[in-house]
């Protein structure tokens, strides 16, 4: 057995060792899993998980670190059409080396990978720098026979200063959001952003303290949503690590939230991964001892019946039948709206400014101004609100701008709500009484938002809002 210098194996505490109300997710063991080595940094392309493990990749040699324990190299098993997974294999690329390879990723196309790797490929080079063998992002591209090229770092990394890792894009590729412990952080490790300008990778800038605390920070997954999901242990929550998702916005990044049990126990819970735009995804965590991926498989209700939502408005059109052959050249009508608004003419028209109840008087009277007595009516309104889901957003937005979508003008009578249920029209799919979305793609969008009764689970209520997203 090959024993190594110490390699620096950028938060190797994770790769060793590992609110929101609890929801309805069903949380898998994946068979791919080995029950005496660590897997993690689960990353779905074409129907294939390509995952980091720490198993044996030979019976003759092994490579470990100074303390004995295996290095990661990076493993494939594919999607059977029955849901099955067959037998993980070793990947077979230039990037996947015999020291440290892990979190990985691809951008829309498939073609472009970057990869979490160490430094040096040889032990030679290994032993021979005085720096150790830091961790850095390196890209590879697939050429049209589906060949890898050999990894190239990027201009951001640093052999001898600092360890970089853990790449996620911005679904246009402008945006690499990656983990670093470079010095001036905020804690053990922070999330970075650098923007791609013109073919060249920008400064690295710290995300702020908002996302960033003293603890640490890791696992950035950036989904088309606009959410960037990560875990952190300094942000509070069930303990160890725990999965939070924060959103760009012209104010800065919003307060993380807790996406909550089950995603989150009291063991370390990071390396979160969506197959976009489905709402399915994996976890890693250590909630049974070793890392071990998990699938997660929200449990969104459906709603057979949506009704599109009626704008809340309380206005209604007035007249009186027994009026109807007074002639109006010669009597003048006066309406007393009960809500200090008066109105003139057989028929009118007003918009109450709210629900209630309302005294409304007819009176009419000649030209003259003599009221005829006789002619006087009135009539008690109550004016009822609808009862529905209400989406409150705007009509129009625009792509790729964070959308605020609110529930907070709807009314529900006797109908206690639970859990609100968002479905976007494309795909994506969330909880919440307010949530935060944004469009990738112009178009018209049909939203639905739907709640299910906390007193009778067969009850349910669904409405929806259509909305145009314009360039």
């Amino acid at each position: 057995m090959l024993k190594l210098l110490p390699a620096i194996l950028f938060l190797s505490f994770i790769l060793l060792s590992g609110s929101i109300n609890a929801q309805e997710v069903k949380i898998t063991k994946l068979p791919i899993n080995d029950r005496y080595t660590n897997e993690t940094f689960p990353c779905l392309i074409d129907s294939s998980i390509i995952f980091s493990s720490d198993r044996r990749i030979s019976t003759i040699k092994s490579y470990t670190d100074k303390n004995g324990n295996q290095l990661f190299h990076l493993f494939i098993a594919k999607l059977n059409p029955d849901s099955s997974w067959s037998k993980p294999a070793l990947w077979n690329t230039p990037f996947n080396g015999i020291f440290n390879n892990g979190q990985i990723w691809f951008t829309d196309n498939g073609n472009t990978v970057y990869i979490t790797k160490n430094f040096y490929d040889t032990y030679k080079k290994s032993k021979s720098s005085k720096s150790g063998n830091g961790l850095g992002i390196f890209v590879s591209t697939k050429n049209a026979a589906g060949k890898w090229s050999r990894p190239k770092p990027l201009s951001i990394n640093s052999r001898r200063n600092y360890n970089t890792g853990q790449p996620t894009l911005s679904p246009d590729g402008k945006y690499l959001f990656f983990v670093s412990d470079m010095n001036n952080g905020y804690g053990k490790s922070d999330i970075f952003v650098s923007e791609n300008i013109n073919g060249t990778w920008s400064t690295p800038q710290n995300l702020g303290s908002k996302i960033n605390t003293p603890g640490t920070e890791v696992t950035p997954y950036y989904h088309p949503s606009g959410r960037l999901y990560f875990a952190s242990d300094g942000l509070g929550g069930q303990g160890g690590l725990d999965i939070f998702y924060s959103i760009q916005t012209d104010e800065g990044w919003t307060d993380p939230v807790n996406i909550g049990a089950p995603y989150n126990s009291p063991a370390n819970d990071y390396a979160y991964f969506i197959a976009a735009p489905d709402d399915w995804g994996f976890i890693t965590s250590n909630r049974d001892g070793s890392d071990d991926i998990y699938r997660t498989d929200p449990r969104f209700p459906t709603f057979d019946i949506i009704i599109p939502q009626k704008e809340i408005e309380y206005c209604g059109t007035l007249t009186e039948k027994k009026m109807a052959d007074k002639d109006t050249a010669r009597f003048t009508f006066t309406w007393d709206m009960g809500d200090g608004t008066i109105k003139h003419g057989k028929k009118v028209h007003h918009c109450f400014p709210g629900p209630g109840k309302y005294h409304v008087v007819l009176t009419v009277s000649d030209k003259q101004g003599i009221i005829k007595e006789d002619y006087v009516t009135s009539y008690d309104l109550n004016i009822k609100r609808k009862v529905q889901v209400y989406i409150s957003s705007p009509d129009t937005v625009k792509a790729n701008t964070p959308i605020i979508f609110g529930t907070e003008r709807s009314y529900f009578g006797d109908f206690e709500p639970g859990t609100f249920y968002w479905n976007f029209g494309d795909g994506f799919k969330t909880k919440g009484r307010k949530v935060t979305y944004i469009f990738r793609k112009p178009g018209t969008y049909t939203i639905s938002c739907g709640v299910i009764s906390k007193k009778d689970p067969q009850k349910k209520m669904c409405n929806s809002k259509t909305i145009v997203v314009t360039e």
